[in-house]
């Protein structure tokens, strides 16, 4: 136990992430004793971080992050015997399943929208996973065993009606993303000032941002302000946005790097 407590107080920065840290090792326990598969809650992008270092700590565990499909922010982490060779995807063992909101064709939601009458039912954050908003609606991943519960009570976002189905996991519509094309210059491609320049923030907040656990390259939780940025990586500005290094065009006459950015939403 004590040993548990060093690994977890070297990890955790709030009482909140020792909890975690506890529950997924007692996940990561329990499939090894008792051989069976094993699942965390969804995890959000910061949680899902600091579980990937308690894995790479303790080791030798045979583990798996899934949301439902490739690019999922929100995903469980999942605990395999030895017997098992792949995750249950879309089978009855799977935990979770998707539900489809349509709404009517005049009628326009938002994400906020659906997250908020979602919490109005009294459902817990960590027992849904991504919320992907179409022109149909909404394909929203949840825990299999609240699905009855939707499909029975949630019949309205906001003042919107919706017609709810479940269908399998395999059927989700992801929708694309919609792109805003920038350009800028910056004085190096430095974590801190790319995405400064990119969520059009002053760099010093763009730094604390980073230290404080708010910003992803690639989906992996970055601390370090001094990261070089590539093109093509995908930086994640948690509670604000997503984008992505285009291009480096080259030098201003300045000296200053001359770069695309995406920004997605």
């Amino acid at each position: 136990m004590e040993k548990r407590n060093d690994i977890f107080g070297g990890l955790a920065r709030t009482q909140e992430e020792r909890i975690l840290l506890a529950q997924v090792a007692d996940k990561a326990e329990t499939c090894r004793e008792r051989s069976y598969l094993t699942y965390t809650k969804f995890l959000d992008m910061h949680e899902a971080a600091l579980a990937a270092r308690l894995l790479h700590t303790l080791g030798s565990i045979r583990a798996r992050f899934w949301g439902g499909y490739a690019d999922a922010e929100r995903k469980l982490l999942f605990f395999l015997p030895d017997w098992m060779e792949e995750l249950p995807a879309e089978d009855e063992d799977c935990p979770i399943t998707a539900i489809r909101c349509l709404r009517n064709k005049g009628d326009a939601l938002s994400h906020r929208d659906y997250l908020g009458s979602l919490m109005g039912l009294g459902l817990r954050r960590d027992g849904i996973g991504d919320i992907l908003v179409g022109e149909h609606g909404a394909d929203i991943i949840v825990y299999k065993e609240i699905a009855p519960y939707l499909l029975t009570n949630y019949a309205k976002a906001g003042r919107k009606s919706l017609h709810v189905e479940e269908i399998p996991i395999g059927r989700i519509i992801v929708p694309e993303e919609k792109v805003t094309m920038l350009r800028d210059t910056v004085a190096s491609m430095r974590l801190d000032s790319i995405t400064a320049s990119m969520f059009r923030m002053s760099r010093a907040k763009a730094a604390d941002a980073i230290r404080a656990g708010k910003v992803f390259v690639n989906q992996q939780e970055c601390l370090r302000t001094d990261q070089e940025v590539r093109e093509k990586d995908r930086i994640t500005l948690r509670g604000t946005g997503r984008g992505e290094v285009d291009e480096i065009l080259g030098e201003s006459k300045k000296g200053r790097i001359v770069v695309s950015l995406k920004r997605f939403g």
